[in-house]
């Protein structure tokens, strides 16, 4: 089924208000991605990493200004979309801030817990235009366009800034990685087929666009890009096309994929009497991204970190408190290794350190939930749920390696929270059109009987 245009306009929008949330979108792209306060320099003070510098500080407070501004001059809308959006995000929100209380450091949980409500404030913002999601898509992409021509730029003609020297012949570009060029690129390249299918793109801006997104991701040289560019779009294709005529195709191809896995686990089990230990489940896989089985090293963070997490199991330690550097909570983590890490680099370990086993099950509801709602957008607007769903699948697949969701203003969890709340404003415009144009069945009035027509009968 196409895309659904319904309610396409907010009828009380102004240009003005129309351009501002335009610049909401690209701004948060250009403040998410390049790196923090516009600086090149690798930042190692524990202070500013738990605080922010001024400049950031004065971006994203400015961002997060900017958004209150839209969403009040639209607030019936924007509080109505509220009323629709996924409880369990802002269960999530709620239970962070409940983290102050016990926070070892209740100023930076207060301030990570507003930078969490901001991102939900800006979310809202966006969707005041009642402009489908092929509006923001565009905005993204055009944003992201910007950033890999600079960054092309940037690798050719001043190699000091744009080539990481540390990985040979890497491409960064005017980001702070070659990791962040190649996720940022990867996310472009799954875009373009949403927007060439949706209508409106020439086959020179399709092909040319895809050019450069693909060139960037091959000369960032990160096997995680092309991991995520891969599954991306296969997740899209799936969804996006419906090859099989019967409604249940998905359904029956995940309970086929489970079957293989099961047999696979028990034929295992027959051969050597056990189960396959973690490693030996992730080594071919890691081998074909020239990965070591213990992701680079990662592994080595998560033994000494779930002894911190059963300290504080339930609750968790608090939203934003544990990985502050020397001196903070994470100082026994930090003894035990080499190097200064500042994230567990498996988000959902993350998760659960910070907010808990009730943060963790607020959480497996926001997906359950927002898995939900993707399946009843697919009804009505297959291409929105079809690149909604593999934006996310790129994302919760990311995350297992490198903590971003939940992480402040990460680029991903910018992403991740304006998906949830494109979904739910998706579902709630295209119910209210619905009941707008559903005919009214006026009751017609029985003729009266013999029986029962005078009053005195």
């Amino acid at each position: 089924m196409g895309p659904d245009h319904s309610m396409s306009q907010n009828p009380g929008l102004s240009a003005w208000d129309a351009r501002w949330i335009d610049v909401l979108l690209v701004v948060m792209v250009m403040f998410a991605v390049l790196p923090s306060g516009f600086s090149w320099r690798e930042v190692d003070d524990a202070a500013v990493i738990a605080e922010g510098s001024v400049e950031f500080k004065l971006q994203w407070g400015s961002l997060f200004a900017l958004s209150i501004y839209v969403a009040y001059r639209h607030l019936a809308l924007a509080v109505d979309y509220l009323r629709s959006l996924n409880p369990f995000l802002l269960l999530m929100l709620a239970v962070a801030f409940a983290g102050v209380v016990w926070s070892p450091v209740p100023e930076t949980t207060l301030k990570k817990v507003v930078q969490f409500a901001g991102l939900i404030v800006f979310s809202l913002a966006v969707h005041t235009d009642g402009k489908p999601w092929v509006h923001w898509i565009k905005m993204l992409q055009l944003a992201l366009v910007a950033i890999m021509l600079a960054s092309v730029v940037a690798a050719i003609g001043f190699p000091s800034l744009g080539i990481d020297s540390y990985f040979g012949y890497a491409w960064r570009g005017v980001l702070s990685g070659k990791n962040t060029l190649g996720g940022t690129a990867a996310l472009s390249v799954i875009l373009w087929p949403a927007l060439w299918r949706h209508g409106g793109l020439s086959r020179a801006k399709l092909w040319s666009g895809l050019g450069l997104s693909v060139l960037c991701v091959v000369m960032s040289t990160s096997s995680t890009a092309v991991t995520i560019m891969a599954l991306g779009l296969v997740v899209y294709g799936l969804l996006g096309w419906q090859h099989v005529r019967s409604t249940l195709w998905l359904l029956r191809l995940i309970v086929v994929m489970g079957m293989v896995l099961l047999l696979s686990a028990f034929l295992f089990y027959v051969a050597e009497a056990r189960f396959p230990e973690r490693t030996e489940v992730l080594e071919p896989f890691a081998n074909l991204f020239g990965k070591s089985a213990d992701l680079t090293g990662r592994s080595d963070i998560w033994a000494p970190l779930a002894i911190e997490t059963e300290k504080h199991w339930l609750l968790g330690i608090g939203y934003g408190a544990f990985w502050l550097g020397p001196g903070s909570a994470s100082q026994p983590i930090l003894d035990s290794l080499p190097w200064i890490p500042y994230q567990a680099h498996n988000g959902y370990l993350d998760l659960l350190n910070e907010l808990g086993a009730v943060g963790a099950t607020l959480f497996a509801g926001l997906l359950l939930w927002h898995v939900h709602e993707l399946f009843q957008m697919l009804r009505f607007d297959r291409t929105g749920a079809a690149v909604f769903a593999a934006i996310q699948a790129t994302l919760l697949v990311s995350n297992m390696t490198e903590s971003a969701l939940f992480r402040g203003v990460t680029f991903q969890f910018c992403l991740f929270t304006l998906v949830c709340v494109s979904t739910s404003a998706a579902l709630r415009r295209h119910q209210s059109q619905h009941l707008l144009t559903e005919p009214r069945v006026t009751p017609t009035r029985r003729p009266a009987t013999a029986l029962g027509s005078g009053r005195g009968s």
